[in-house]
């Protein structure tokens, strides 16, 4: 009797673990299909949370062997104001135009900065866990020590959601919209 209570306990652990090894080899996967790419574009609604404020934005990101281009879709005032990233470092760009990106409330995290956090870690992050959520995969990466990244899929595997954290602190949300 007891060892029929012990495997019926242990039955959905089993379970669940299946579904774990199966979400995390379909992340592994995308992530390696997402490395051998070399251009992405993806556009998203970005909120920043503060202690003292939040801010919104869409963003529209391109990668290509060149670097990275974040360009602003909203608000209206700033539209077309694009931050390009290479290895040679960052540049704001708009018609000669310098635009403060703000202070990041000392977490070191900004809504710029966000899109090329995402594809980075979605392409180098250390996979720290993978679930099923709402009947689709999610996973938690860490791309950096003291920054994680949750990020939910659809059906298709494409990213729809995704949180960024600093040492346990959730900043920046996003809701991708394109993912191409």
């Amino acid at each position: 009797m007891k060892k029929a209570l012990i495997v019926l306990l242990a039955l959905p652990a089993l379970l669940l673990g299946g579904c774990a090894n199966k979400n995390e080899a379909r992340f592994r996967a995308f992530s390696e299909e997402l490395r051998a790419r070399s251009e992405l574009a993806l556009t998203a609604e970005v909120r920043a949370e503060y202690d003292d404020r939040s801010c919104r934005f869409t963003l529209r990101c391109t990668e290509d062997e060149d670097g990275c281009t974040v360009e602003v879709i909203e608000p209206e005032l700033i539209r077309g104001v694009k931050a390009h990233m290479s290895a040679d470092g960052t540049k704001l760009l708009y018609d000669s135009v310098s635009v403060d990106t703000g202070d990041d409330g000392g977490t070191g995290l900004s809504p710029m900065g966000a899109l090329p956090l995402l594809t980075r870690s979605l392409r180098d992050g250390a996979l720290d866990s993978a679930w099923k959520e709402d009947g689709n995969c999610a996973v938690r990466l860490v791309p950096e020590d003291g920054i994680g990244v949750t990020v939910l899929f659809d059906e298709e595997m494409r990213p729809v959601h995704a949180e960024i954290d600093r040492g346990g602190k959730t900043v920046l949300f996003l809701d991708v919209t394109e993912f191409a």
